[in-house]
């Protein structure tokens, strides 16, 4: 018996054990330093950047702002495509990067060339303002709200929480919504101001001139020096008041600014926030990166009880969202069933080997998780439900290498060997083959490291995870397992049960299949070919949604610049839920979105016309329905029925790369009626087809406008210009905002505007010439007309473009439906106009093969280690018969379990092909060693599946049994993947022992070359 590091390890059994201890206990403190959150990071290689061109239609911003904007875009490094929207006074470009591209430089590129791009926009365009961190998502989302307070009072108490918080280490940023701007306007009686030489600049320029302080110096001599100051500023509404605006020349009378306004507080044209219809203001709080959020959570906890008391009854304190609390409890889940399958592993293990040697066999698992917790944090991969469930998947197969091993070492100790030796020699007999066996998992799973992707990004952790793992599960069982084994194996006693008798089984079948080799070759590619045809039948899908008790609704009315209308809509849509039983909570806003409260959503910009609705479902205690999903579409219904004026669309929360509405057509062309056309026909199929919900398109009608055509030359004659014209329009109608008012500490802006109502007030407007000081009504110079405009103009890729959308009830599949679609669309007249469809097919499509490309590399690298270890071409070909043989257990699995084929499904079949070569490795690495010793390949073949059926039955059993709490945990994310994973191996097991032997049979007969 040779020496080496195993035989040291034996020997010094103390500092082995000490080790062992060390590494436990540094795997222990890893896992509790371990940031933990609830879904992996991704980047999002997405910036928008939006442009205010005050007073500008939205054609003007297109050709003007939009336009521009998107020729410089196209430059960038990693350049993908752009979607724009030009509205009026508003431009918005989504700017969509390669995956992979270093986004750090291209928005540093970015930047630089807006700015270049700033002194080509017209002068009234404000900064171009850039949005490239599209992922930040609040952590923690509070509401402040009450029925009889003011907005000014709730964001006293809101600010005065933030004040306390913000310091709290772990915590980025807290932002304050809802805020609602109290400012002082000035509403100028326009038959009155047409009296006066004054228009409404001078009355802008006397409020900003009488409200100014300026420094005005000290008073120095050798004794002293004093600072002089005055209290020149407007300190209330009545010296604004009482600001005199011109003094009669006939009399000297004078005339104060309420002569001919009224003056009166009132709040900015903003966004609102409603919590169970009380008025809210809203914390949203966000987190450092690389912090324990769970941790942090408890401090902000100890610090909100205070904070909460302090505010008086009428005012109410709650939780919309807590990330911290949601965070726990998953993690925990899934811990709880990590430890589950844990328990049914060893007890597995304990039914198969006894428990003195499942006692030995099962400390690899621990310690390997342990060392893998050790491992995350050295590559700062963050405990979420990705990487717990890379532990739950490789919990099964991290026994395998012990499992082998152990047998290994008792059947020497059982023949009578000395103990030193047994564990020695044992271990050095399966070294090969069990290395064989880890790397060929480890390189099925390298190549889904490189799906470049967010979908690539979102899973990153799982080959990560399995790999780290089952790397550390061979060391443990090189040098760990035989350490253990030398202090605790004894010679078993020989006795038959259960396992014979299925030995038995499989013994016969396999003498079967030997005496009818052609016939067992024909039905297992029958059988092959018949679970194919099952892939139709179980349906194709991407991600499913989140498991979360939280929906929410997206509403869009009919008056595109009406907040009101939009409040007035939102009223309707609460009032609606109140009469939900399954609706626990809800809070929305009016004129924007909520903070991003879920790192799948999108990112919305101000509109009058929007309003969104986040809400928190009961659905188990009501009783009603048994998914959010059978929720939704019953709300959906409700609101197709109930709601008149606006379109709400309810929407569950997505997991992995977000798509939206799972069919989105877009249609591109230069000529904006057959877009109208196309956009109208599609809309029609798609209301034929059956599972079709939520039907929406993006196209605007034409609405009329009041065009303000000036004579130029009209003007001109009288002095005024047509910067005289739209400065004094604009004031009357929009406001500016001519000084501040500073009281008890708070600042109100002072905004002059006219009282203009109707067209007829607005033509009977008297313009004053910048030159002259002559005032003329409008309509001498100027006609004002109705106008049909489009109020927004959306470009996809540069082209003006439209998008129908739809959603897919819960028992139709969306693949399919775009595939009618598609057929259905040869109906139309399509000339001029391209057509993209951008939905879910597109995403499986992409991914799917992508991981297909990435599949063909694993089998590659599996063939490699393969030929490497067997020094044969045919025989890594042989071996690699397992993995067809496992997508028949995989598809029939999620077939009998009526579960899509979606996109962590196929994860688990590519998985697969690591794990499921491994019995066969060890299968065909005994019967080489048979063959050597010149017995007939029958007979060899035989005794390989006897010798080897408890080490193979075993190692599939524990990872089949490691997978089931992942499969009874209710994770739609993850249940797909445990299928194709357990039924896959399970099959895949049953065939192996049958069919490899059959195969390796035929194809394998000259000893000499295996011998060699």
């Amino acid at each position: 018996m040779t020496k080496g590091p195993i035989y040291a390890c034996i020997k010094e059994r103390k500092v082995t054990l000490f080790v062992v201890m060390f590494l436990m206990i540094f795997g222990i403190l890893n896992y509790f330093i371990i940031p933990k959150q609830e879904a992996p990071d991704v980047s999002a290689p997405i910036a928008i950047i939006t442009v205010v061109y005050p007073g500008a239609s939205s054609e003007n911003v297109e050709k003007l702002v939009t336009r521009k904007i998107e020729d410089e875009l196209v430059s960038i490094k990693g350049y993908e495509s752009t979607e724009s929207d030009s509205r009026n006074s508003f431009a918005a470009v989504k700017l969509r990067l390669r995956h992979g591209t270093n986004l750090e430089e291209a928005w540093i590129d970015l930047r630089q060339k807006m700015e270049d791009l700033q002194d080509e926009l017209p002068e009234e365009c404000w900064k171009i303002d850039i949005k490239d961190q599209l992922m930040d998502t609040a952590g923690i989302i509070f509401s402040i709200s009450s029925q009889e307070g003011s907005y000014k009072e709730l964001e006293n108490y809101a600010k005065n929480i933030k004040n306390n918080l913000i310091g709290i280490d772990g915590v980025e940023k807290i932002d304050v919504l809802g805020e609602q701007d109290e400012i002082v306007k000035v509403e100028v009686d326009i038959k009155k101001l047409n009296y006066f030489e004054l228009s409404f600049e001078d009355i802008a320029k006397i409020i900003r001139i009488q409200n100014a302080e300026l420094p005005l110096g000290k008073i120095e001599n050798d004794e002293e020096k004093i600072t002089i100051r005055t209290s020149a500023a407007y300190s209330s509404t009545e010296e604004l008041e009482n600001t005199i605006i011109t003094v009669s020349n006939e009399d000297g009378s004078t005339v104060r600014l309420k002569d001919i306004a009224s003056i009166y507080t009132d709040y900015d044209e903003n966004y609102k926030v409603k919590h169970m219809d009380n008025n809210s203001i809203l914390l949203a709080l966000y987190f450092k990166e690389g912090k324990n959020i769970v941790s942090v959570g408890k401090v902000i906890e100890s610090e909100i009880g205070e904070l909460i008391s302090e505010l008086p009854q009428n005012v109410y304190f709650d939780r919309i969202l807590y990330q911290p609390d949601d965070i726990r409890n998953r993690v925990n889940n899934f811990i709880v069933s990590l430890i589950t399958g844990v328990i049914f592993v060893i007890a597995v293990i304990f039914l198969g080997m006894g428990i003195r040697n499942a006692i030995i066999v099962s400390t690899v698992i621990p310690l390997s998780i342990l060392m893998t917790f050790s491992a995350m944090k050295f590559f700062d991969i963050k405990i979420h439900q990705v990487s717990i469930t890379a532990l739950i998947i490789a919990l099964g197969m991290l026994v395998d290498n012990a499992i082998v091993i152990s047998d290994a070492i008792q059947e020497r100790i059982d023949k009578g060997q000395q103990k030193m030796g047994a564990c020695v020699e044992g271990v050095k007999e399966v070294a090969v083959p069990v290395l064989t066996s880890t790397l060929t998992t480890v390189g099925a799973f390298i190549p889904l490291l490189f799906i470049q992707s967010i979908v690539g990004e979102y899973i990153r952790s799982i080959p990560q995870i399995v790999i780290i793992s089952l790397l550390s599960s061979y060391v443990i069982g090189i040098f760990v397992t035989p350490t253990m084994a030398y202090m605790f194996f004894k010679k078993s006693s020989n006795h038959k049960g259960t396992s014979s008798r299925i030995r038995g089984i499989f013994d016969n079948w396999l003498q079967m299949a030997m005496r009818r080799k052609k016939v067992t070759l024909v039905m297992a590619i029958f059988i092959f070919a018949f679970s194919i045809s099952f892939v139709k039948l179980i349906g194709l899908q991407f991600f499913p949604k989140a498991d979360k008790n939280i929906i929410y609704i997206d509403v869009e009315t009919e008056k595109k610049n009406d907040l009101s209308e939009t409040e007035n809509i939102a009223c309707n849509i609460s009032d609606i839920l109140n009469g939900e039983k399954e609706v626990l909570s809800y809070t929305y806003v009016t004129g924007y979105s909520l903070p991003k409260f879920y790192d799948t959503m999108a990112v919305y910009t101000e509109s009058n016309h929007f309003s969104q609705f986040m809400i928190r479902l009961g659905i188990a205690e009501a009783g009603r329905f048994k998914t959010n999903t059978q929720f939704v579409d019953h709300l959906q219904s409700v609101f197709d029925t109930k709601l008149v004026g606006a379109k709400a669309t309810v929407k569950e929360l997505e997991q992995g790369e977000p798509i939206g509405m799972p069919i989105n057509i877009r249609i591109m062309s230069d000529d904006a009626k057959s877009l109208v056309r196309v956009s109208d026909g599609i809309a029609n199929i798609l209301r034929d087809i059956p599972g079709t919900v939520n039907i929406t398109d993006d196209i605007i009608d034409r609405a009329y406008e009041y065009d303000l055509k000036i004579d130029v030359n009209k003007a001109s004659v009288l002095g005024i210009s047509k910067y005289d014209i739209q400065k004094e329009v604009g004031i009357a109608l929009r406001g500016r905002e001519a000084s501040i008012l500073r009281k008890n500490g708070e600042e109100y802006g002072i905004v002059v505007k006219g009282d203009i109502n109707s067209k007829e007030e607005l033509e009977n407007f008297y313009i004053e010439s910048s030159i002259t000081g002559e005032k003329v009504p409008l309509k001498e110079i100027a006609s004002i007309n109705l106008k049909a405009e489009l109020p927004n103009i959306k470009k996809y890729e540069r082209r003006m473009s439209a998008k129908v959308s739809c959603g897919v009830k819960s028992q139709y599949n969306p693949v399919e439906i775009e595939d009618e679609i598609k057929a259905r669309m040869n109906s139309l007249d399509l000339n001029g106009v391209d057509i993209v469809f951008d939905g879910e097919k597109k995403n499986i499509d992409k991914n799917f093969g992508d991981v297909g490309i990435k599949a063909v590399f694993a089998v590659m690298v599996v063939y490699a280690i393969l030929l490497l270890q067997f020094n044969s071409y045919k025989q890594p070909l042989i071996i690699l018969l397992t993995v067809p043989l496992a997508s028949i257990g995989s598809i029939l699995g999620l077939w009998v379990s009526r579960q899509p084929l979606s996109f962590t499904g196929i994860l688990g079949m590519v998985s697969l092909m690591g794990i499921v070569v491994n019995n066969a490795i060890v299968l065909i690495d005994y019967i080489n060693i048979e063959r050597v010793k010149n017995k007939p390949i029958e007979i060899a073949c035989k005794e390989a599946v006897g010798r080897r059926f408890r080490p193979i039955m075993l190692s599939t059993t524990t990872t089949v049994i490691g997978l089931i709490p992942l499969l009874l945990s209710g994770s739609e994310l993850f249940r797909p993947m445990a299928t194709a994973l357990m039924s896959g191996l399970l099959v895949s097991t049953v065939l192996t022992l049958v069919i490899i032997p059959v195969v390796y049979s035929i194809v394998e007969k000259d000893i000499h070359k295996v011998s060699s």
